[in-house]
């Protein structure tokens, strides 16, 4: 038996991140289908570069489903199911709650002209294909669970057990910056939100330091310098696309400020509570998936918020840094039980 990880489409960000701690070099039961656009990242024995335009990726798996042999085992990283049916056995690593409409509670014309809405229709077509279904939160669990209802145990994999342990206390008084928002610029990160919020305290004269991590095109879009002109608003950028390398970005930094709309994972919030920062973020499910923030809010409350911030900045935080409560995921397994015991 082979067993086959099929991550085309995954390639940057968030996706690349989760591919990272699935990779195991040149290891001969398992081989790895990889989008095309890292040929020049990895450099694995056991694997090929599969093109990224859709009819070409759909044509290899057709390709696939006349290959495999019935006791291999093709793994879908990705998180989308084959529209093909296999002979062996067909696994899904569900990472795409956004392809769902409510997800993103927008309208359905706005989904429907979206790249969502057909992802949608390659999950609602291919789903009957899958033998086993598994996901990265409970979050992704329970959404998942409305559109296969059959599928009653959907297994979680605790890919962040590394991040459970604080490594290095923050102090306050050290740090360069007041808050982070580590997230892209897609229309559910909601920065427009924060933006608004900086501009309310700058009429109060009150400058919080506020860093985001959007890629040089996105931040071009937000006019950063024209806004730090005309309200004097102290917000800055920082792009790292190496994701080590990032990541210590968070010892500069006091607090987290997270307040996207929806998120499967909320990976920033477990990377923050690994630095001992100051955590807040919205009182939304997700939030609280695997670490309890020190403070939630309500997300569509810009001055609630608000004073939030000002409290924060007003009395340091005024918190000792110390580890978060741990949530524990029930019946979840590690990467380890997934690739050499379940699958």
């Amino acid at each position: 038996m082979v067993k086959y990880i099929y991550s085309v489409g995954m390639h940057k960000e968030g996706g690349l991140n989760v591919l990272n701690k699935f990779i195991f070099d040149n290891n001969e039961e398992i081989y790895y289908f990889l989008d095309e656009r890292l040929k020049n990242k990895y450099n694995l024995k056991n694997s090929s570069f599969v093109s990224k335009f859709l009819v070409l990726r759909l044509i290899h798996i057709l390709y696939l489903s006349f290959k495999l042999k019935k006791n291999d085992h093709l793994i879908f990283l990705n998180g989308l199911p084959p529209i093909f049916k296999f002979k062996c056995n067909i696994s899904v690593v569900f990472q795409n709650a956004n392809l769902f409409r409510e997800f993103y509670n927008i309208s359905f014309t706005k989904w429907l002209f979206s790249k969502d809405s057909l992802r949608f229709l390659f999950f609602y077509f291919g789903k009957k294909n899958v033998n086993s279904w598994y996901v990265f939160s409970p979050t992704a669990r329970n959404m998942l669970n409305k559109h296969i209802k059959k599928y009653i145990n959907v297994k979680v994999i605790n890919i962040y057990n590394e991040y459970k342990d604080i490594v290095s206390l923050n102090k306050t008084s050290e740090a360069e910056y007041d808050f982070i928002y580590p997230a892209s610029f897609m229309e559910h990160k909601n920065h427009k939100m924060l933006i608004n919020i900086l501009i309310l305290l700058s009429k109060k004269k009150i400058f919080p330091k506020v860093l985001f991590t959007l890629d040089p095109n996105d931040i071009k879009k937000i006019n950063i310098e024209e806004l730090k002109n005309k309200y004097g608003i102290k917000l800055y950028n920082y792009y790292e696309s190496n994701q080590k390398k990032f990541i210590e970005i968070y010892k500069k930094f006091k607090s987290l400020l997270y307040i996207s709309l929806n998120e499967t994972i909320g990976l920033p919030i477990i990377e923050a509570n690994k630095y001992g920062l100051f955590i807040i973020a919205p009182e939304l499910e997700y939030s609280k998936q695997f670490i309890n923030p020190d403070i939630t809010f309500d997300i569509n409350s810009e001055k609630e918020l608000s004073l939030i911030i000002e409290n924060c900045l007003k009395n340091n935080f005024d918190i000792e840094k110390k580890s978060k409560e741990i949530i524990i995921l029930k019946n979840s397994i590690t990467i380890d039980d997934f690739m050499w015991k379940v699958i």
